[in-house]
């Protein structure tokens, strides 16, 4: 069906009193490209015309100035040389949650020279910014640079600027996040006015992001659409990202954490869903967000790092970064004989094996077990946390074929196979006869091991497999 001007023009005079903003010509244009497209349907039900992303007036020829996501990498702010000069908004929304949609023009900054006396605007040769119409192979192929107006509730100590580079978009006042004014303008005819690179729906995520304050949030602006992730839909931001499953919700991420997830792989990866958004952290500085099975914690002086597993749930018994471990200096590591798992904190490590569970192995002990190949050395996987000695000796934690002993009498020293459980059968472990070790196991040649204590040693003859007590020497004298 082919249109005439003159049937444009009517149409354009007929639904042009709902707008304020533009003259006369300028709304004929619009309409006449919706008409074009379409056609009665337009006319007779205002809004549907155009039922693409983009919404009313995406084309060059309708006047209009192009969102700034289209030219600025998907970021939904105004673009470097450029400022937020004015704002208008449209009411009654879909994409707000049916409430005002805000809508701020970026002005060229006059960057070589100034505006004439008693000017508002520089020339055009004083701006780093060529008029064209917007493309990038989306349907938002509006003006770029070339609108020369103010609105002018927004930065008026800029007294002048340039063109209308583009336009960014928000569902809060834009008073609440820049230097503008709450003086309106009004022009319900934009409300459609939308790109490809910008959210296209009144979703859960954008619910809360409204909620946050939007580019006022932390979050900062929205970088393109929302997106399909792994059972469930992400948006990208400036500063984070916020993620929402039917299962978990909806939550933010900050920052590095926001990094550090990505790189994991996000909701396949074994922290599952994040439970929560990004938060302080208690007592230690830094900031956090929970998952399913796990966490990620960020602080200046320990960087970012996941723990996750049975190592978590661990850490979480133990009080978590106000604990007495701190924060993590590791992700979740599988060890090297791939049964277990461990991370290292700062006064201390957890380590998980499927036989012996999870333990928290402190400063002190890990130095000693690591001396002697942690749980690939002859003491295996810790099986207990540490604990009190009998007679207040001091501090003892159990392996697998051993234990490490902390005494004040006779120092941090390691037990353990046939030494171990000739000393704990034999001789009653520290309150026996032989007392607290004061040695580790060491070789005496290619077939004896020693350990000495307090008050004798023991000495294994590896041919035979038989222990026997050394006495040590009368005193001198």
């Amino acid at each position: 069906m082919t249109f005439t001007v003159s049937l444009a023009n009517r149409a354009a005079n007929l639904l042009g009193r709902r707008q304020t903003r533009r003259s006369f010509l300028q709304r004929a244009a619009i309409v006449g490209s919706a008409l074009s497209v379409g056609g009665l349907d337009y006319v007779l039900r205002p809004g549907t015309a155009y039922a693409s992303v983009c919404g009313s007036g995406a084309s060059c020829a309708s006047g209009w100035t192009a969102l700034c996501c289209t030219i600025n990498n998907g970021v939904n702010q105004c673009p470097p040389g450029s400022f937020a000069g004015g704002w208008w908004k449209a009411d009654g929304a879909s994409l707000c949650g049916g409430k005002a949609r805000y809508y701020i023009d970026c002005q060229a900054r006059c960057t070589r020279c100034s505006c004439p006396p008693g000017g508002h605007y520089c020339g055009r040769e004083c701006w780093n910014c060529t008029p064209h119409c917007a493309h990038h192979g989306t349907c938002d192929e509006r003006h770029v640079c070339r609108n020369l107006f103010r609105y002018g509730q927004c930065h008026q100590e800029i007294g002048c600027s340039g063109s209308v580079v583009c336009r960014a978009i928000s569902c809060t006042p834009p008073w609440h996040w820049e230097s503008c004014s709450t003086s309106s303008a009004t022009d319900d005819f934009t409300r459609t006015h939308s790109a490809p690179c910008l959210p296209a729906a009144w979703t859960a995520m954008q619910k809360r992001y409204v909620a946050l304050g939007s580019q006022a949030s932390p979050l900062g602006a929205s970088i393109g659409p929302e997106e399909h992730g792994h059972d469930g839909t992400f948006q990208r931001y400036v500063h984070g990202r916020m993620y929402h499953f039917e299962r978990t919700g909806t939550h933010f991420l900050l920052g590095d954490l926001a990094h550090k997830y990505v790189a994991l792989g996000e909701a396949s990866s074994p922290l599952g869903l994040p439970t929560s958004d990004t938060r302080p952290n208690a007592g230690s500085g830094g900031r956090h967000n929970t998952f399913q099975h796990g966490s990620i914690y960020a602080s200046d002086r320990t960087g970012t790092h996941a723990v996750w597993g049975h190592v978590f749930t661990k850490w979480s018994a133990a009080g978590l970064a106000a604990g007495s471990l701190g924060l993590p200096l590791t992700d979740t590591r599988t060890n090297a004989d791939e049964t277990g798992q461990h991370a290292n904190f700062e006064h201390g490590s957890i380590f998980y094996s499927r036989r012996s569970g999870a333990h928290v192995v402190t400063a002190a002990v890990l130095t000693p077990w690591k001396a002697h190949g942690r749980e690939a050395g002859p003491l295996g996987y810790p099986t207990s946390d540490i604990t009190a000695l009998p007679q207040a000796l001091g501090q003892t934690q159990s392996f697998e074929h051993g234990v490490i002993d902390i005494t004040s009498v006779a120092g941090t020293h390691a037990v353990w196979g046939r030494i171990f459980d000739a000393w704990v059968t034999q001789y009653g472990r520290e309150t026996g006869a032989l007392g607290c070790p004061t040695s580790d196991v060491y070789p005496v040649d290619a077939t004896h091991d020693r350990c000495d204590f307090q008050n004798g040693s023991l000495v294994l003859d590896k041919t035979t497999g038989i222990v026997s007590e050394v006495q040590p020497p009368p005193p001198a004298g």
